[in-house]
């Protein structure tokens, strides 16, 4: 055998062995954002396999619907004409809580929920984030009575606030940004007055730069399901 023929193969050689040592040098977390996920469904990429397939929903330049025939953005929400902004998650509601009469919609895929003594505290329904969900921004959720609408929304400062309708209920959503928290933080408190002059809550607080813009659809696809029975 010629001398450059063993040369060759030898290189060869040394090439696959480089390439296997690589793979184990890419074993580390390498989980995309939701915003990432989002933003490659709404461009038409494919499904990435490192996490669950949350799906893209529609541009927010769309707008989310308070009503029939009302397009309103909610309140919060990134710029809906900027290219940075990605595009909200649009999960299947396909789990459902029910606890004293209050009943909502919720994406059991990716979320669980625990209602009265097992929320360990004052909430109603309390929906947090499953095993099944694992990206970076985060979303937890509240259903709640308190005294008024009024009331539920003073635990916001200052909110950006827009009056909203959801089904039988009508209120205000009132979302308040924190960027000086790392990462940053979004509360959401949507207030519905009911006929006793109590007002029944959806609270969201999501984390990450686009968590509230992410979730936003979510968080009014939920509303849409919320429901009090009458006393």
């Amino acid at each position: 055998m010629k001398k450059w023929t063993i040369l060759v193969i030898f290189a060869a050689l040394a090439l696959i062995l480089a390439a296997c040592g690589g793979d184990d040098d890419n074993d580390s977390d390498t989980r995309p954002t939701a915003t990432e996920a989002a933003t490659a469904e709404a461009d038409g990429a494919p499904s990435l396999d490192a996490a669950p397939d949350l799906g893209g929903g529609p541009d927010l330049a769309g707008g989310l619907s308070g009503g029939p025939g009302d397009e309103r953005q909610l309140p919060g929400c990134s710029d809906p004409d900027s290219d940075e902004c990605p595009a909200p998650l649009d999960m299947p509601l396909d789990g459902e809580a029910s606890v004293e009469g209050v009943s909502i919609n919720y994406p059991s895929r990716y979320f669980d929920a625990a209602v009265g003594d097992e929320t360990g505290g004052d909430a109603l329904i309390a929906i947090t984030p499953s095993e099944n969900y694992r990206f970076e921004e985060q979303a937890a959720f509240q259903v709640y009575f308190a005294e008024s609408v009024d009331a539920a929304l003073a635990d916001l400062v200052d909110p950006d606030t827009a009056e909203w309708t959801a089904g039988a209920l009508e209120g205000t959503i009132g979302v308040a940004r924190d960027a000086a928290q790392e990462p940053q933080q979004a509360t959401t408190i949507g207030a519905f007055a009911l006929p006793d002059g109590r007002a029944i809550v959806l609270k969201a607080e999501t984390t990450g730069q686009y968590g509230w813009d992410l979730f936003s659809r979510v968080y009014d696809d939920m509303l849409q399901t919320l429901t009090v029975a009458e006393t």
